[in-house]
């Protein structure tokens, strides 16, 4: 990044200043662009150590400053506010996977502790037919599909609304 102090122009490529300073001070540069000859247009580099956001933070550009004899790009830190932080956490959060193993399901069941409650829930089901229906796709069913009247099923019974039921197929997927 490149800084040029008497416009108050910041540029990120060579090209951008060849046409900024011909256009507006005739300035013309060799092939090679060299530090030197920028220097003698006026403008110079730019030092920037961008700080870590933490979760909750925005990370922003202030001002660029002359600190020591060199031009160094300031950062201002922020709280997001609780749209930016839900349009961030939409950007970043994993696909739900619409299909995971049942040895999968059956860890992300254990590590959220749910797993001990699925036994006594099936056993819990009135219908007969539906009760068997349950326990043979939770006994022998290799995958779980996300969309099917099983999971769909489990889910109820095990009081998971469809954003838990989406995260614990996001963290099954995980292992």
């Amino acid at each position: 990044m490149y800084y040029h102090p008497s416009t108050n122009q910041v540029f990120t490529l060579h090209g951008e200043i060849r046409s900024a300073l011909w256009a507006s001070a005739s300035v013309i540069f060799e092939s090679v662009i060299t530090d030197a000859a920028l220097a003698e247009a006026g403008v110079f580099p730019v030092r920037s150590e961008r700080p870590e956001a933490q979760h909750g933070e925005i990370i922003e550009p202030g001002a660029i400053e002359q600190i020591d004899d060199a031009w160094v790009q300031q950062w201002t830190v922020r709280a997001t506010t609780p749209e930016e932080q839900a349009a961030i956490d939409a950007a970043t959060k994993l696909p739900v996977p619409q299909q995971i193993s049942s040895g999968q399901g059956r860890e992300a069941l254990y590590n959220v502790g749910l797993f001990a409650n699925v036994q006594p829930s099936i056993d819990a089901i009135e219908d007969a037919d539906t009760k068997w229906r349950v326990q043979n796709a939770w006994d022998y069913r290799p995958t779980w599909e996300r969309q099917s009247p099983f999971v769909a099923m489990m889910a109820g019974i095990l009081g998971l609304d469809d954003e838990q039921t989406d995260q614990l197929f996001i963290d099954a997927a995980q292992l």
